[in-house]
């Protein structure tokens, strides 16, 4: 693909550079069950052969947390979240805790790219 262009979240845009990463911001009340987080895109041209959600850690490197329909067993990955590979790319936090503030990523292997959008989530006071 050449560009993609991201619907959701919010506000959209046409990703042409895969080194042009954009993070929105996405207030979610701690206590929080089943929040999804999603990545809705059209692609230009070529195919998608596969998606994958990560999280940055602490050290700012991104650990995958699994594709469109596997979740990794580690770090509590697989009791922590659920994924949704519907028409839009969703991962879901199970539960909100100060341990989910972070930034998500969405990130979109076509058959001549990688492209990702990130979305940081910012917990806020008790549900």
């Amino acid at each position: 693909a050449t560009s993609v262009k991201w619907t959701a979240p919010p506000p959209a845009w046409n990703q042409t550079d895969p080194n042009d990463i954009r993070t929105v911001d996405m207030p979610v009340a701690k206590g929080s069950t089943q929040v999804p987080l999603r990545w809705s895109f059209t692609l230009s041209s070529g195919s998608l052969i596969f998606t994958t959600f990560s999280v940055r850690l602490n050290d700012g490197s991104f650990d995958d947390i699994g594709t469109t329909s596997v979740i990794f067993n580690r770090y509590d990955y697989r009791k922590r979240f659920n994924i949704s590979g519907s028409k839009v790319a969703t991962l879901i936090i199970k539960n909100v805790t100060e341990r989910e503030q972070a930034v998500y990523q969405c990130k979109l292997t076509t058959d001549s790219n990688t492209w990702s959008y990130r979305i940081r989530v910012i917990v806020t006071g008790e549900h």
